[in-house]
């Protein structure tokens, strides 16, 4: 009686059981998470490949990777999902107070996490505030939708969309005091396909006639960083997430250029609502002048464009 509409409509559960897969790492893990048995998560799976065309998952991948089409499809279920939440938090039976929701970068790293968590949270009380982190395009996407309130978006390619705040941050080579580099040396490099700092630091050092290596590669920004720490290569980074324990390589690599950076906002959104809550996660992300204390002296430009609305207006 449906099957006429099998080819026109995708069941959400299906695009559920792929990013809950993506999301916990594994078939089974998926499976316990939505209360279903693995060969019903795999048959999910499947039946999804039949609707779109193709396959999911890259076939033998033990660590699961995902075909071209694969991570095309995650993007979109990702933003369906959280517009189908969106709507049963909203109308649905047990309905509550709608979230406002601030996305951003994986990079950040915990103890910005935490200080964005807390600070936000403090400065609306009266409102119910919602995070996530998540890649960059994946940000975007939803905040087109409008899953996303505002989002902290940094690419060397600037969004074109009007933003709450603009400023820009420079980007550095970072590498483990315990590395050397060998002058004329292949350079081993950090990363992972598809990332902009991977695009930006690979067409830099071909550009340069540069040899690199890739010595390690990670999904997880946390993971990369950790290799840097660890001695595996050099990676670039934006300035502000440079610790004690990596080193700023000054010399022998070429310029990186600055990150177009900023805070934006959905259509629609009323930013006069808002403002004390955008004000504060303004001074929060925008980068101090003290972190100069890495001695660079061009880290935060003194170019920023800030079209928060006065409070009350």
């Amino acid at each position: 009686m449906h099957r006429r509409h099998e080819k026109r409509n995708i069941p959400i559960e299906l695009l559920r059981a792929l990013v809950t897969i993506v999301e916990s790492g594994s078939f089974t893990r998926a499976a316990d998470a939505l209360d279903l048995t693995q060969p019903a998560v795999s048959a999910q799976i499947a039946r999804l490949g039949q609707l779109l065309g193709g396959n999911i998952f890259a076939k033998g991948s033990g660590n699961m990777m995902l075909t071209d089409r694969g991570a095309m499809i995650l993007q979109s279920a990702r933003r369906l999902i959280a517009i189908n939440d969106e709507l049963l938090a909203l109308a649905g039976p047990n309905a509550g107070p709608r979230r406002f929701m601030i996305g951003f970068p994986v990079w950040l790293g915990h103890q910005r996490h935490m200080e964005i968590f807390a600070r936000c949270s403090a400065s609306a009380p009266n409102e119910h505030v919602g995070f996530r982190c998540d890649r960059t395009e994946r940000l975007i996407g939803d905040l087109d939708t409008g899953a996303l309130d505002v989002a902290y978006l940094c690419s060397t390619i600037g969004p074109q969309r009007d933003a709450v705040a603009r400023w820009t941050e420079q980007l550095v080579w970072v590498k483990s005091p315990r590395l050397k580099l060998s002058p004329g040396g292949r350079i081993p490099l950090i990363g992972w396909p598809g990332t902009a700092g991977d695009r930006v630091a690979g067409k830099l050092l071909r550009e340069s006639g540069m040899h690199f290596f890739v010595s390690f590669s990670a999904p997880d920004y946390s993971a990369r960083l950790s290799g840097v720490i660890a001695g595996l290569g050099v990676m670039a980074v934006p300035a502000q997430v440079v610790t004690a324990e990596m080193e700023i390589i000054r010399e022998g690599l070429p310029k990186l250029p600055e990150n177009k950076s900023g805070i934006f906002a959905r259509v629609g959104l009323d930013l006069r609502q808002y403002a004390p809550l955008l004000k504060t996660l303004t001074e929060v992300l925008m980068p101090k002048p003290e972190v100069g204390a890495l001695g660079l002296q061009d880290q935060t430009s003194a170019r920023k464009q800030i079209t928060l609305p006065a409070e009350g207006v």
